[in-house]
C-alpha cells in the first residue's frame, strides 16, 4: 500500500504537514498489524467456549473468554481502520486483502475446533478422571449392580479337606460346615441336649446341597445321633460318605432301598400301636377331611383303616399278610383297599415280624439307616411319607423322664416327596421328643407342590418357622432369591445420585459434584442369591449372614455302602402275576368277513360274586369301582 504523500503547496502549514505524517505511520502500523493478527482468527474458539458457561460463579471467566475471542477480529477490526483513515484522507477506497481471506479461514477453524473440543474432550476426561479417583472411606455400602455383581460376592469356592477341620474340633465347637471369606473355620453350635435346630437347605440342582447334607448327616453320626437320611433321587455319593464316617465311629450302618424288584428289608409297622398304625395309613392314604364333599367318601377308608390297623397291632402282620386277611372284608372302602394293596405289592416293607432293620432299636442305639426312595412312583412316595411319620412316633414314645435321649436326625433331601399333614403338624414339637430335620429344597415352588391335602402357604411357613438354621445356594427362581434376600434384614447405603448436564456442543457430562443420601437394602440381596458362585453358601441363623466355601468329604465309593441285606418277607402278588390272559385265537381274513360270524354266540357264563369280588381286590387297576 503506497503511503500518502505531501502536498506541494505553499499555503500547507506545519500542522497539516504533521497530520499527514501521523496518518502515513498509522497506516503502516495497521497495515503490519493485519498481518499479525491474522491467525488470531483461532481465538473465536473462545467464544464458543464462552457460551458454554451457565454457572453464577463462571461469569470472570465468562468476561476473560469474551475478550480473548474479540480478540479474534484483531484483523477486521484493523482493516476496518486502514479503510477508514484512508477514505478521509486520500478519498481511496481499499479493497479486501487476502490477508483478511486466510483471517477468515482461521476464524472457521477456531469454531469448528471448539465445537470438536466440546463434543468429545469432556467426556474422555470424566472416564479419565474416573478411573483415577480416589473413593472417600467415609462411603457405606451401596447399591448391587448385577453387572458388577462380583464385587459383593466370593471369586470362587475355597479348596479345602473338610475331614481335616472335622478331626481338628474341639468338644463343643459344634457342627462344621466350610470357611468364610477369610479362610476361618465356620460351625454351627448345637445345644448338648435333644433340643437341636432344625436346618434348611435350598439351591437350584448342582449347587452343592447334596455336599452339605453329606457334612452335616456324618457330623451327626459321630455325635452318636441316630441319623436316618432318605434319599428319593438315590444320590451317587452320599451313602459312600455316611458308610465311611460309620466306619470311622464304629457305628451300625443300613441301607434300605424301597423301590421294585428288591425284597424284603424292614417293617415300617413293626411294634406299631393300633393308634399308630392309624396314623400311618393318614399320613400315607391321605385320609385326613380337606372340608370338601370328598370326605363323605372318605368315612368308609377311614373306618376300614381303623380296622386294618387294630388287626396288624394284635396279631403283629405285615401290610401283605393284613391284605390277605381283609381283603374279603373291605367293601365300600374301595380307596383304602387299593391302596394297601399297592403296599402290599411292595417287598421291601413286607419283612415279617423279628425280621429286617429294627428303626426304634436305631433310635434307641443309634447308627445310620440310609433310604433310597423315589422321585416317580406313586406307591414308593407315599412309603416315603409314612416312613418320616413313623420315625417321629418312635422318638415320641420314648420315656423322657428315664434320662437323657439320643437325638435323633432325619435328613429329607427333596422334602416335597416326604411331606404329609402329620409330619408337618409334628415339625414344630419334634425338637422337644429329640428330632431335628435337615430339609433339602430347591426353591419355594417345591415346597408349595404339596399333597392335596396340605395348604401350600402353610407348608412355606411351617418350615421357614421351624427352621432356624438356613443354608442357601444359588437359585434360579427370582421369587425364591428375593425371599431369602428379605431373611438377610436390611442395612443402611449410601444411595448415589448425579447432574448430567448438556454443553452447547449437545454432548452429555456427569457434573463432577455428586449427591449421597441415605437409603436401605438387604444384606444379601436378590442380586447375590442369583449369581452365587459353585458350591458357595449363605449360612442364616448363625449371627449375621455370611459366605460359606463348602467343599465334600473324599471317600471312595464302597460297595458294601449300598449292600441290600434282604430277609424273609410276605408280599402280596402283583396284578400280573394274579391274572393270565390267554392269547387270542388267529383269525384269517376270510373269517372276519365270513357271514357265520354274524349268527350269536351263546353268552358267557357269569361268575359267582364271591369270585368277582375276589377278582376285584387282586387286580392292579385303580379305576375298578
Amino acid at each position: 500500500m503506497d503511503p500518502l504523500t505531501i502536498s506541494a503547496d505553499p499555503l500547507a502549514d506545519k500542522f497539516s504537514i504533521l497530520g499527514i505524517q501521523l496518518a502515513n505511520w498509522a497506516l503502516d502500523f495497521a497495515l503490519h498489524a493485519v498481518d499479525f493478527t491474522v491467525p488470531f482468527g483461532v481465538l473465536s474458539a473462545f467464544l464458543v467456549w464462552r457460551l458454554n458457561f451457565e454457572k453464577a460463579s463462571q461469569n470472570s471467566l465468562r468476561h476473560v473468554f469474551l475478550l480473548v475471542g474479540v480478540a479474534s477480529f484483531s484483523p477486521v477490526i484493523f482493516f476496518t481502520f486502514m479503510r477508514i483513515l484512508l477514505e478521509h484522507t486520500t478519498g481511496q477506497v481499499l479493497s479486501i486483502p487476502h490477508e483478511l481471506i486466510v483471517w477468515g479461514g482461521w476464524f472457521l477453524g477456531g469454531l469448528v475446533f471448539a465445537w470438536l473440543y466440546l463434543r468429545y474432550a469432556p467426556q474422555s476426561a470424566n472416564e479419565v478422571l474416573s478411573k483415577f479417583t480416589k473413593g472417600n472411606k467415609l462411603v457405606r455400602n451401596q447399591r448391587t449392580d448385577v453387572r458388577q455383581i462380583g464385587n459383593h460376592l466370593p471369586s470362587a469356592a475355597l479348596k479345602f479337606d473338610p475331614l481335616e477341620y472335622i478331626q481338628k474340633k474341639k468338644v463343643g465347637d459344634g457342627i462344621f460346615l466350610g470357611l468364610d471369606e477369610e479362610s476361618r473355620p465356620v460351625s454351627v453350635n448345637f445345644s448338648s441336649g435333644t433340643s437341636a435346630p432344625h436346618i434348611q437347605v435350598c439351591g437350584t440342582t448342582g449347587a452343592g446341597k447334596g455336599v452339605s447334607l453329606g457334612i452335616m448327616a456324618s457330623q451327626f453320626l459321630e455325635r452318636g445321633e441316630a441319623v436316618f437320611f432318605c434319599d428319593p433321587k438315590n444320590d451317587e455319593w452320599a451313602p459312600s460318605v455316611l458308610f465311611a464316617a460309620a466306619q470311622r465311629t464304629g457305628k451300625p450302618y443300613f441301607y434300605l432301598n424301597l423301590n421294585r424288584p428288591n425284597g424284603p428289608q424292614f417293617n415300617p409297622f413293626a411294634g406299631a400301636t393300633e393308634e399308630e398304625a392309624f396314623e400311618l395309613f393318614q399320613s400315607g392314604f391321605s385320609l385326613i377331611e380337606k372340608g370338601d364333599a370328598s370326605d363323605f367318601y372318605g368315612i368308609a377308608d377311614r373306618r376300614e383303616a381303623s380296622l386294618t390297623a387294630k388287626s396288624m397291632t394284635q396279631q403283629n402282620l405285615n401290610i401283605a399278610q393284613v391284605y390277605a386277611e381283609r381283603q374279603e372284608q373291605m367293601e365300600g372302602a374301595e380307596k383304602f383297599a387299593g391302596r394297601l394293596r399297592e403296599l402290599a405289592e411292595v417287598p421291601s416293607i413286607n419283612a415279617l415280624a423279628g425280621e429286617g432293620v429294627d428303626l426304634a432299636k436305631v433310635i434307641a442305639e443309634g447308627g445310620c439307616v440310609y433310604i433310597v426312595g423315589s422321585m416317580r412312583n406313586d406307591i414308593i412316595k407315599t412309603v416315603q411319607r409314612m416312613i418320616l411319620v413313623r420315625l417321629i412316633q418312635l422318638a415320641e414314645r420314648r420315656d423322657r423322664m428315664a434320662g437323657p435321649l439320643r437325638s435323633v436326625c432325619i435328613v429329607l433331601d427333596e422334602v416335597k416327596y416326604h411331606l404329609s399333614r402329620p409330619a408337618l403338624e409334628g415339625l414344630g414339637a419334634a425338637r422337644d421328643k429329640g428330632v431335628h430335620l435337615v430339609l433339602a429344597h430347591q426353591s419355594l415352588g417345591d415346597l408349595r407342590d404339596c399333597t392335596k391335602d396340605l395348604n401350600p402357604d402353610a407348608v412355606v411357613d411351617a418350615v421357614v418357622e421351624n427352621t432356624k438354621i438356613k443354608l442357601f445356594y444359588r437359585v434360579m427362581s427370582p421369587d425364591t432369591g428375593e425371599w431369602a434376600a428379605k431373611m438377610s434384614g436390611e442395612i443402611l447405603v449410601d444411595d448415589e445420585s448425579r447432574r448430567i448436564t448438556r454443553n452447547f456442543a449437545a454432548a452429555e457430562l456427569v457434573d463432577a459434584e455428586r449427591n449421597i443420601r441415605q437409603a436401605e437394602r438387604f444384606f444379601i440381596d436378590t442380586n447375590m442369591m442369583l449369581n452365587l458362585p459353585p458350591s458357595v453358601a449363605v449360612l442364616f441363623g448363625d449371627s449375621l449372614p455370611k459366605f460359606v466355601s463348602i467343599q465334600p468329604l473324599r471317600v471312595a465309593k464302597s460297595p458294601e455302602a449300598i449292600k441290600i441285606a434282604l430277609v424273609a418277607g410276605a408280599a402280596a402278588p402283583t396284578a400280573a402275576d394274579s391274572i393270565a390272559i390267554p392269547a387270542a385265537p388267529a383269525v384269517s381274513a376270510a373269517d372276519l368277513i365270513s357271514l357265520d360270524h354274524l349268527v350269536p354266540a351263546a353268552a358267557p357264563a357269569v361268575a359267582a360274586p364271591q369270585a368277582v369280588t375276589a377278582a376285584i381286590a387282586a387286580s392292579d387297576d385303580d379305576d375298578l369301582p
